[in-house]
């Protein structure tokens, strides 16, 4: 399991934000009798803002599993990242430093492919987004995770590698 975070509430608390907005102006513009000519960018607030509640709704389901020859990162049907054991080169805790560029990362949360100003990009499945990042170094990238139990998972990487 990862460590706790109220993430889900930033993306639920977004994603409620934009579908209210979006009611009330669509509402607001009924009752004015203003016609519907601006229709398309309130669907897409609503569809930004359902997209938001879906992805804060897979919230409990992030975990990682660690298989006999795999470590997994899940996240609901979104995000499954299956790293290979022997892969791993090297697994370290640090705090990452913000990059402008970014894909999903809110407070308490981090997903996808996040880029970070001091190593680059990194694949995310992590409830936080820039301290207390675990990341493991492969041969074919960065990933980052925030385990509850980080001594605990690491001594069993390094048990099942040797490494």
């Amino acid at each position: 399991k990862p460590r706790p975070s109220s993430g889900w509430l930033t993306l639920g608390g977004i994603g409620f934000v934009l579908l209210a907005y979006s009611v009330a102006i669509l509402a607001s513009s009924i009752s004015a009798n203003t016609g519907l000519g601006f229709l398309w960018p309130i669907l897409l607030m609503v569809g930004i803002g359902a997209v938001f509640i879906f992805i804060a709704a897979w919230f409990p389901t992030m975990r990682y599993v660690l298989h006999d020859e795999t470590l997994e990162l899940i996240y609901g049907p979104l995000l499954r990242y299956k790293i290979p054991l022997a892969e791993i080169r090297g697994m370290r805790r640090r705090d990452l430093r913000i990059s402008l560029i970014s894909s999903m990362r809110l407070p308490g949360l981090a997903l996808f492919e996040v880029t970070y100003g001091d190593v680059g990009k990194v694949k995310m499945c992590s409830t936080a987004a820039l301290k207390g990042i675990l990341i493991i170094e492969t041969e074919h990238g960065l990933y980052g995770i925030t385990p509850a139990d980080e001594e605990g998972l690491v001594a069993a990487v390094r048990a099942r590698t040797g490494k």
